[in-house]
């Protein structure tokens, strides 16, 4: 049995096919990783008042904080907490320079939370929130979450994470896969 140069050239064209098929699929898998760290904590009641407050934003997206504030309140309902409110800007503040500094704003929220007796308060910060440069402009977004008991003033709960998504992903999907892991590792108690 003879083996000619054009059955040669065939398999060796096939061989790179599937060698150049396992590497797209391997670079893919790395390419949409996350990292994530949580300071663990005893159990927190989901019959107490929650209140999220303002997130700061270190990114250069505007309004990302915003954003994962809303998301942040639909996770927490959704892992048991219905007592969770949003910090509404108070009339004297919209417009204002308050609407420009993140943390005198969370400032601000965090005295409104102790006067209107909340529980705890979910605040944190959006440390990135972009679309990545380059051939695919993959979604990349990383957050830092806080549970503070606000008798105490103590950071009972914190997690912090990064994610990259697929080139195909939108950002917003991208936060929300992020914030459902680091929101999945908080202990409720139900009560």
């Amino acid at each position: 049995m003879f083996i000619n140069d054009k059955e040669i050239l065939q398999f060796l064209h096939k061989r790179r096919i599937v060698a150049l098929l396992i590497f797209t699929v391997l670079s893919s898998l790395l390419a949409s990783c996350s990292v994530v760290d949580v300071h663990k904590s005893a159990p927190l009641s989901s019959s107490q008042r929650w209140i999220v407050l303002p997130f700061q934003n270190y990114s250069q997206s505007p309004r990302a904080g915003e954003q994962v504030e809303e998301m942040v309140a639909t996770l927490f309902r959704i892992r048991g907490i219905p007592n969770i409110e949003m910090y509404s800007v108070q009339d004297e503040d919209k417009g204002g320079w308050l609407d420009f500094n993140d943390r005198k704003r969370q400032e601000k929220a965090l005295l409104l939370a102790i006067k209107h007796s909340a529980s705890y308060a979910v605040t944190g910060s959006v440390d990135e929130w972009q679309y990545k440069l380059g051939v695919g402009s993959e979604p990349v977004v990383g957050l830092t979450i806080r549970v503070i008991e606000i008798p105490s003033g103590a950071v009972v709960w914190s997690a912090s994470g990064a994610q990259s998504g697929w080139s195909t992903g939108s950002l917003s999907g991208t936060a929300q896969q992020l914030l459902r892991e680091l929101i999945s590792n908080i202990e409720i108690k139900k009560s």
